[in-house]
């Protein structure tokens, strides 16, 4: 015995207009989940020094590729990571079939001139011959921070223990930059009094014959290095009475 309820036609019929609806729309959902933007094309703004086929060369994306934003920043890192800029940007523009990605970069300062100011003890050859920054080349932050750290390392090397370095970059012109190395020399440590610490086999007259650091004696040393306190030679010493 089959049961009939005054709604079972209209339930039937909404039914019916509802599979009737899914099949028209499931053509179109389909078309839309294949609907993706895409790059129909790739542009360098800002960079000056740096050829644009230099940059390109290093991207993976390609035109045509889907535009997809992990990818664009996987693009990103890449230009950063060639070590020429400090800054890189993302525009869009829409275009047909698609849109259009620009990378706007700042290029790093350009170093024209390398320049010591405040030496007067330690030559301006021998600082070169230390730091690793070279003019003619973009500004490394961290390469010029290492460099003045060299330069103090040089100048404790030869006693100026008081020593302070530091890097400065001024604008020459809108492309042109000067990184100077502001230097204060100070004063050389003086070694006061040499101190061993339980010998018993030989005198401390005996241990400042064989070693390079000395006492600072006001009529010897004033002409010579001798009393001057330098890493270098306190460190052989060291390393010289521990074999001993």
């Amino acid at each position: 015995m089959t049961i009939r309820t005054p709604y079972a036609g209209a339930v039937l019929r909404v039914c019916v207009l509802l599979a009737s609806m899914l099949l028209v729309l499931l053509p179109t959902l389909a078309d839309a989940q294949d609907v993706v933007q895409r790059v129909k094309s790739l542009q360098i703004r800002g960079n000056k020094k740096i050829e644009e086929t230099a940059i390109r060369g290093r991207l993976t994306l390609k035109v045509d590729d889907p535009y997809v934003p992990e990818s664009v920043r996987a693009q990103v890192r890449i230009i950063y990571e060639m070590g020429f800029f400090e800054d890189v940007q993302i525009e869009t523009e829409p275009v047909a079939g698609g849109i259009a990605l620009i990378f706007v970069v700042r290029e790093k300062p350009f170093i024209t001139e390398l320049v010591f100011d405040g030496n007067e003890n330690l030559s301006d050859d021998k600082l070169k011959e230390k730091i690793t920054i070279r003019s003619q080349t973009f500004l490394d932050q961290q390469q010029a921070k290492e460099s003045a750290e060299k330069i103090l390392l040089a100048y404790q090397e030869d006693g100026y223990y008081n020593s302070q370095v530091t890097p400065i970059v001024q604008s020459l012109d809108e492309e042109r930059k000067r990184l100077t190395f502001y230097i204060k020399e100070g004063d050389r440590a003086r070694v006061k009094k040499v101190i061993f610490d339980g010998i018993n086999a030989v005198s401390k007259k005996e241990l400042l014959k064989v070693m390079a650091t000395r006492e600072w004696i006001l009529l010897v040393s004033r002409f010579t290095d001798a009393g001057l306190l330098k890493r270098e030679e306190l460190a052989n010493d060291v390393r010289a009475a521990g074999r001993g």
